[in-house]
């Protein structure tokens, strides 16, 4: 009796085996391809070599490291208003510290007032206006110090990294007139662009 069972579960084992042989393997689920943020090494470099080009007004360095697709933009506050920053192309920035032309770059915080400057003064205001180059404070994908201003910068700039500067305040003022430059970099081709040049400071 026993070696008719085994006989039978051994047929009918054989039966499903032939059976599953004849259908077509489980497909695999396809993920999506992520983007990928440039590695920190980089990115640290990059900036350092951006924020230098900056301090110097050499355009045409800055330019060398600016995303050849999505160009550079310029936010006067850490919260980034894509539908009044202005955003410059490789080409366009080579030359802009040399214009005369007024942009509107954004709107003053507390009075909510247009800003409108020249290239070269929106620099000298919203962008190089204390040397960050020479700041202990460097974090990478962090803040030195929480603002009443809201952070969206992964939201601006999806899959990106940042770098800031921070530079604190003097006792003279309390400390309030602390100011912070963030480099943000997305990666094109394997290496990271500058994307981003975000400015801060306290506001009321």
């Amino acid at each position: 009796m026993f070696m008719r069972k085994g006989f039978f579960f051994l047929f009918l084992a054989g039966i499903l085996v032939a059976c599953n042989a004849n259908q077509p393997p489980p497909t695999v689920e396809e993920k999506p391809v992520e983007a990928k943020k440039p590695q920190e090494t980089n990115v640290m470099e990059q900036s350092y070599y951006a924020l230098s080009a900056i301090k110097n007004g050499d355009m045409n360095e800055l330019a060398a490291v600016v995303h050849p697709n999505k160009g550079v933009l310029f936010s006067p506050y850490m919260t980034v208003d894509k539908n009044r920053a202005q955003v410059f192309m490789k080409g366009q920035l080579e030359m802009i510290l040399d214009s005369d032309k007024q942009y509107e770059w954004g709107v003053s915080a507390g009075k909510g007032d247009p800003i409108r400057l020249t290239p070269r003064e929106y620099f000298d205001q919203y962008v190089y206006d204390v040397d960050f180059l020479e700041t202990d404070f460097v974090t990478l994908d962090a803040m030195y110090k929480q603002t009443n201003s809201v952070e969206n910068i992964q939201q601006a700039f999806p899959e990106s990294t940042y770098v800031e500067y921070f530079v604190p305040g003097s006792e003279e003022f309390d400390g309030l007139d602390w100011k912070s430059l963030k480099l943000v970099f997305m990666d094109y081709e394997g290496e990271p662009h500058l994307v981003g040049i975000i400015h801060d400071q306290w506001t009321p």
